[in-house]
């Protein structure tokens, strides 16, 4: 009983910090895909298809964390920089992607 009530609380503390984190790779990679499918923003770079080759994280930024994220396209690899939010209802929601020049 002990054992389950502490890791129930661990849970808890857990799902709490997803908010202090940033979102997980998976996270990241189901958040990016539905940006694309939204069309919310035409002159994003074309990832629609891409896959995470290297994802170390996320730095919080006043309620929005911005991450650095290289993907993998049929091109090659593209530099990026997202701008996500952690939504109330626990998902994550991607606001802006766009090349990041700087990690070239």
């Amino acid at each position: 009983m002990i054992r389950d009530l502490a890791a129930l609380a661990a849970l808890c503390v857990l799902g709490a910090c997803a908010g202090i984190l940033g979102p997980t790779k998976a996270d990241l990679e189901n958040a990016v895909h539905e940006f694309y499918a939204r069309g919310e923003n035409p002159a994003a770079p074309a990832l629609a298809n891409a896959t995470i080759a290297e994802y170390e994280g996320c730095q919080p930024r006043g309620g929005i964390f911005t991450c650095p994220v290289i993907f993998t396209t049929e091109q090659g690899r593209v530099a990026t920089m997202i701008w996500i939010v952690h939504a109330p209802n626990g998902a994550w929601h991607v606001r802006n992607i766009a090349l990041n020049e700087g990690a070239r």
